[in-house]
């Protein structure tokens, strides 16, 4: 990569992280805070921990759309603000209803398409996949660190103090959007019609990677609506407690994601490794249902996990910046990102509304959905034989 590119990519990296750490840091520990919060239910718990994902796949699109005839920084700008204010909003929320009105407006700054589209912008066709993988891979560090660290300060300043903290570093992330990150100058002028919106759906590999990162959401946040649950009932383990749980099943889960990023790289064998990918996690949630008795399984379970997840969450993006048109780019990655924050409601709502029935369903169902992709996967591998996967039909 170019100075420039370099520069681009660890200032949106960090940008990115910033904001993404901020959503993070609720998952491991609302579970247990919920419950001291007046008003919740199991179904109004998995909304809150998913109801952002609503409004950022309503909004998605339209602000993708917006970014390419707008400018990518203003739209950032807009989105940064309007997750800011969603966060005070839920710090200040004195039931569980206001946190959901909270994670709603937070929702509203749906940035993730400008964002990738950004990256696209200031970077050339050969170095694109080395960016996407640098954004990929702040989100899963982002994650990794919410999780190791979210327990040790919802402990120190409680829920409340968790929101404050998120709106801090969105502002943070709002000074680096504004004061280092640069936008190119704009291209073309862009008339969106409905017919270009369709283009980045018909593509089937493109449609299959929408529903992929759906699923792969819906069952991130399903999954920590239970393991948190299960660690401190069944296991007797303080919420306090549970980052030293967490950082070494995130550290080993490193030697899952960087030896698959590397040799799907290496091999040039994107769509293979990522419908296997689809396949083991589904697996590793069936595993993880079915070993609540061994704390030491379950935690191995968890990496298998992890690792795959974040595999998938930086491969992703770098593999649709290659298949979508650069034309269609920005509404490519509007329906990719969509369909992501969709899959996080979606997992949250339904994965609260098991929960209420029996917690013991909630990842069976989330790995059946899992085990379709990929199977779906494979038969889209297998019937394309004669032409490469991500090649666009003219």
């Amino acid at each position: 990569m170019n100075s420039l590119e370099k520069k681009s990519a660890w200032a949106i990296a960090f940008m990115i992280a910033l904001r993404m750490y901020g959503l993070f840091l609720i998952l491991p520990v609302f579970a247990i805070y919920a419950a001291e919060v007046p008003g919740t239910t199991p179904v109004l718990m998995g909304l809150a921990i998913g109801v952002y994902g609503l409004t950022q796949a309503l909004l998605q699109i339209p602000m993708g759309f917006m970014s390419d005839l707008w400018g990518r920084k203003k739209i950032m700008t807009l989105g940064l603000g309007l997750f800011i204010i969603g966060s005070v909003m839920a710090a200040m929320a004195t039931d569980i209803y206001w946190i959901i009105a909270g994670r709603l407006v937070q929702g509203m700054g749906a940035i993730a398409a400008t964002g990738l589209a950004l990256v696209a912008d200031v970077s050339r066709p050969e170095q694109r996949g080395k960016m996407m993988a640098v954004i990929g891979s702040s989100i899963g560090l982002s994650f990794m660190l919410a999780f190791i660290t979210g327990p040790i300060l919802a402990q120190m300043v409680g829920l409340s103090g968790l929101f404050w903290l998120t709106a801090g570093l969105a502002l943070l992330a709002l000074f680096v959007l504004l004061w280092v990150v640069e936008e190119p100058p704009k291209r073309q002028a862009r008339d969106y019609r409905f017919q270009e919106m369709l283009h980045c759906v018909r593509q089937k590999e493109l449609l299959w990677m929408d529903v992929a990162v759906f699923a792969l959401h819906a069952s991130m946040t399903a999954l920590f609506l239970v393991v948190p649950l299960v660690l401190v009932q069944q296991f007797d383990l303080a919420l306090e407690s549970h980052w030293q749980l967490y950082l070494p099943v995130l550290l080993l889960s490193l030697a899952i994601m960087l030896p698959l990023i590397i040799g799907q790289e290496k091999l040039n064998m994107h769509w293979p490794f990522m419908t296997a990918g689809f396949m083991l996690l589904g697996i590793s949630l069936l595993l993880i249902n079915m070993t609540p008795e061994w704390l030491w399984l379950m935690a191995a379970c968890l990496v298998l996990y992890f690792g795959l997840f974040n595999y998938l969450e930086a491969a992703m993006p770098s593999a649709l910046s290659r298949m979508a048109d650069e034309q269609y780019r920005g509404a490519a990655m509007g329906v990719f990102a969509t369909s992501e924050f969709l899959g996080a409601f979606v997992g949250g709502a339904i994965g609260g509304y098991i929960l209420g029935f029996n917690p013991a369903w909630v990842l069976p169902f989330m790995a059946l959905l899992l085990l379709l992709v990929s199977l779906v996967g494979m038969w889209l591998l297998f019937s394309r034989r004669q032409r490469p996967l991500g090649t666009t039909q003219r």
